[in-house]
């Protein structure tokens, strides 16, 4: 046999998990949609891929893929992975856009000068 108002004690600390489990799950979800998971469409990154007059392409960042160009006598290879874009295996002779390292944040930008390309991380128009 219980201790009278056993019942409601149990029945309070229900209530309780139950609210404290509430409360860590819509926390959760806010610091989901504040980091662009699952946010308005324009809130998605894209790297920009500039190649002068005018030719631009916008690559995903939300989808890991080897990007390969031929730009003049260069083959300029960008890979999107984790979120991030790079130049990598340059062919041209000093390597200095691949030093600029992986792009993840508005505002970064890297350049293939040799090529003649430029990158940068932007939100889509």
């Amino acid at each position: 046999m219980s201790k009278p108002g056993a019942e409601s004690g149990k029945s309070r600390r229900w209530l309780v998990n139950v609210l404290f489990a509430a409360v860590v799950l819509l926390a959760a979800g806010g610091l989901w949609l504040a980091v662009g998971h699952g946010g308005p469409a324009g809130s998605r990154l894209v790297a920009v891929a500039d190649f002068g007059m005018g030719a631009v392409e916008e690559l995903p960042l939300d989808t890991d893929h080897d990007y390969y160009y031929e730009v003049g006598d260069y083959i300029v290879h960008i890979q999107v992975k984790d979120g991030a874009a790079a130049f990598l295996d340059s062919q041209c002779p000093d390597h200095v856009c691949e030093d600029f390292g992986w792009l993840s944040r508005p505002g970064q930008w890297a350049c293939c000068v040799p090529a003649g390309v430029y990158l940068s991380i932007e939100e889509p128009e």
